[in-house]
């Protein structure tokens, strides 16, 4: 890895260019948007045609509309509080811990739901007992479905972990440093590292399980993967060698394509040094 410089201390607000916000974080997002609806349409068919809770009497459509409309409540709510969950407040606490906490915190937007559809039928409100009742029912479905989230988590980890090297001749990914991996979230810390990027006072992991932030400075994340071979070719990115895909170049730029297709730029400060590297 080259050696640090005074000139490549980054800054803390990286260039808003075109090639920090990637192509890959974009359809990053789509993907995890459309995944979600997927599910929660899934889900949705499944519980109207089953006629959960009573609402075989409803029609098919309205019944699809109703249950899908509670899913995807109930999966935006899984998407905002796992994290919160599993990855900070009850980071090292038992599985089954985490998730019951998940499982009655999302199951609150979810029973409001369906207090408030249940009023919009018939114009008044549930007596309280129904609301617990209720509550109840929709703890034990979001406790199953947060354990099947949880254990395709786990087994995806372990399937990245268990991973054969590439057999075109690229040596094997090399594993995260212990002191940086302790900063990411569990799905992330089995993952190879293709590279890092500042934006602001946060970190940009680029992983082969996707991308992730956390709160630290590019100088430091440099030296705590100082264990893989990389180098800085941006004032705000750090590029894994295991990582790289293929290089690029147009209109005078030079951008290093990561295996996940996020661009990595090269400024002329770290041109003749990715050269060397015969990464150019």
């Amino acid at each position: 890895m080259q050696p640090q410089t005074d000139r490549e201390t980054p800054v803390t607000e990286p260039e808003n260019s075109p090639a920090t916000r990637t192509a890959a974080g974009l359809s990053g997002k789509a993907v995890s948007i459309l995944r979600g609806s997927a599910v929660a349409l899934c889900l949705g068919v499944i519980f109207a045609w089953l006629g959960v809770y009573g609402t075989i009497e409803i029609p098919i459509i309205e019944r699809i509309v109703y249950w899908t409309g509670l899913m995807a409540l109930g999966i935006v709510s899984a998407a905002l509080v796992n994290p919160l969950i599993f990855d900070r407040l009850m980071k090292d606490t038992h599985p089954a811990l985490q998730i019951a906490a998940v499982s009655l915190i999302i199951s609150v937007p979810i029973t409001v739901g369906l207090v408030v559809i249940e009023a919009a039928e018939d114009g008044t409100f549930a007596q309280p007992s129904w609301w617990w009742t209720q509550y109840f029912y929709v703890v034990i479905v979001s406790a199953l479905l947060t354990t099947g989230g949880w254990a395709i988590d786990r087994l995806n980890s372990a399937r990245a972990a268990a991973a054969p090297a590439a057999v075109s001749g690229e040596p094997a990914p090399a594993p995260v440093p212990a002191a940086f991996a302790d900063r990411l979230p569990a799905k992330f810390r089995a993952a190879d590292i293709h590279a890092v990027s500042a934006e602001d006072h946060y970190l940009r992991v680029h992983t082969s399980a996707g991308e992730t932030m956390i709160l630290m400075r590019l100088a430091d994340a440099i030296r705590e993967l100082g264990a893989l071979e990389g180098m800085q070719t941006h004032r705000s990115w750090w590029v894994a060698r295991q990582g790289l895909a293929e290089t690029a170049r147009g209109d005078g730029k030079v951008t290093l394509k990561l295996k996940s297709g996020a661009e990595a730029p090269v400024s002329r400060t770290y041109q003749k040094a990715v050269k060397d590297a015969g990464w150019l």
